[in-house]
């Protein structure tokens, strides 16, 4: 009997150890594979974690038209001063008389971009509030001389297809300018040089200062690169203080 039990016993040790040495075994093989699955979760994590360049460049128009609003004092609270963060409100400046022309080239331009829920649409008229905007425009002159005051070329400065992206939380803008300003500043300093040049008897020069007539659309003809680089954060910003009560 002492040879069966003794046999016996060895068996049952062999048997728990065995099953102790397994169950040590698997717990370190669940700790080994722990930290890969947390990483693997991080990374995860920031692959899915918005951005706005990401999110706005591909997203696919849902819509099949642009959605614009005027900014106007009862909707200029809502849609800048207290604009969510990372939202932005895209406003285009038109008149009266430009206002049809200008709001269908302005559609036809960024509706590629009005997939993302982050972007926003609004016009502004020049008519009813040109001190806000020119007060705006103050924080983005250069370093280049400013336009005296009573030069009869800064009072009757036009600024329709001008576009403004405000971004209302972190209180900045960056500012689109249609070719034709840019045409009509460098136009305006030529002339400038040569009236002083000339004899009060002399010809004005006019072949030299006449801009030709375009295309209300042509003014936002390049707009939609400038989307394009707005959405990738490579324009240049204008911060200000505060935003101007819009009256």
């Amino acid at each position: 009997m002492m040879p069966l039990l003794s046999l016996v016993f060895s068996a049952l040790f062999i048997l728990f150890g065995t099953v102790i040495v397994q169950a040590f075994s698997d717990s370190n093989d669940e700790r080994e594979s722990n930290p890969p699955d947390k990483e693997e979760a991080h990374e995860k994590a920031g692959k899915t974690e918005p951005t706005f360049t990401k999110e706005n460049s591909s997203k696919i128009p849902k819509k099949g038209f642009v959605e614009v609003t005027e900014l106007t004092d009862v909707t200029y609270t809502s849609n800048l001063v207290r604009l969510r963060p990372g939202h932005m409100n895209v406003v285009l400046i038109l008149s009266n008389s430009t206002k049809t022309s200008l709001l269908q080239k302005f559609a036809l331009e960024v509706y590629t971009f009005t997939g993302s829920s982050c972007l926003h649409f609004s016009f502004l008229s020049l008519d009813k509030h040109r001190e806000w905007l020119e007060y705006l425009l103050e924080f983005a002159q250069d370093a280049a001389p400013i336009p005296n005051q009573y030069d009869k070329h800064f009072m009757e400065r036009d600024y329709t297809g001008y576009v403004l992206a405000l971004n209302g939380h972190k209180k900045y803008f960056c500012l689109f300018k249609p070719q034709k300003a840019v045409e009509e500043e460098e136009a305006v300093g030529s002339c400038g040089d040569l009236d002083s040049s000339l004899h009060l008897g002399e010809t004005r020069g006019k072949s030299s200062c006449g801009l030709g007539p375009r295309p209300i659309k042509g003014k936002l003809s390049k707009l939609s690169l400038w989307m394009e680089r707005l959405l990738e954060g490579s324009l240049q910003r204008f911060y200000i203080p505060s935003w101007p009560e819009l009256d």
